[in-house]
Order: structure tokens, then sequence, then C-alpha cells
């Protein structure tokens, strides 16, 4: 039988606990001692570090850049949301002159259209702006309804 040798094994190195985005610090902080190699800021001369501050929250790079990011969100979602009430603000409220009519029992909405309809004008099209401008869902009128109808 051989003899069995036994060599010490070395242990996992520990992995350094991940640093939080945002971290809350008290009266007592003391920020923690620089590396050893030398930061990308203070490689330049009469580049000054700046200190965290005592009390209050501290932002990582990585949780500026969240924040930017987000800042950055809400500005273009403004941005559009302001572009689109412009474009609305600057649309007519209407579709020029109405005038407004009753409608005569047999009449339907067609009828109504040709009617008002200018000459060489297609009855789609003006039965198209009657139920806009009325808000019609079908082309069901009843006797008697008041409708907005276009002029001109």
């Amino acid at each position: 039988m051989s003899a069995l040798t036994v060599h010490p094994v070395a242990p996992f190195p520990s992995r350094a606990p991940r640093r939080k985005h945002l971290q809350l610090v008290g009266p007592g902080f003391v920020p923690r001692p620089a590396p050893a190699r030398a930061p990308k800021d203070l490689a330049e001369p009469g580049r000054a570090r700046c200190e965290a501050p005592s009390t209050g929250l501290r932002l990582t790079r990585r949780g500026r850049r969240a924040v930017a990011t987000l800042a950055l969100l809400a500005a273009g979602s403004v941005s559009v949301a302001v572009g689109s009430w412009a474009a609305l603000a600057t649309q007519p409220a209407g579709l020029g002159e109405t005038a407004t009519v009753t409608v005569a029992p047999g009449e339907s909405l067609w009828s109504v259209a040709q009617a008002e309809a200018d000459p060489g004008e297609d009855v789609r099209d003006v039965v198209a702006r009657i139920a806009e401008l009325n808000g019609l869902s079908s082309s069901g009128v009843h006797a008697g309804q008041q409708l907005q109808v276009p002029r001109g």
C-alpha cells in the first residue's frame, strides 16, 4: 500500500459585497479609504476629488446614470405630450360654417345630405361630415331630430 499524501486546499476567494446604488449614510459616516491604484479623476493634475457628504444620500455612478435616464425619459414624454397638444390646438374646431336642420318624417341621413350637398359634391362625403359633426355612430335618424349640417 502506498502512502496517501494530503495537500492543503486554498479556500475560495470571497466576493466583495456588491454596492447599492443608493446608500443612506448617517452622521458618523466615514468614507472608505481610496483604492490602491489612483482613480481616473486623480490621474489629472490640478483636479480635486469631491468628498462624500457627511449625512444624507449618496449616489453611485450607476445610480446617477439611472436617475439621468429617468429624467431624459420624463422630458421626452413631456415634449411628446406638448407636441400632441399643439397639433390639436392648430386644427380647426369644426368643419366650417354649419346650419341646423330638423329631420322630417320619412327622411334619412342620405336624403338630408343630398339636400345639403353642393352640385358636383359627393353625397358620401357630406354624409360622413354630418355624422362627424353630430357624433353619430350609425346612419339612423328619427323625425324631429336636430342635425348640424355643413354649409359651403
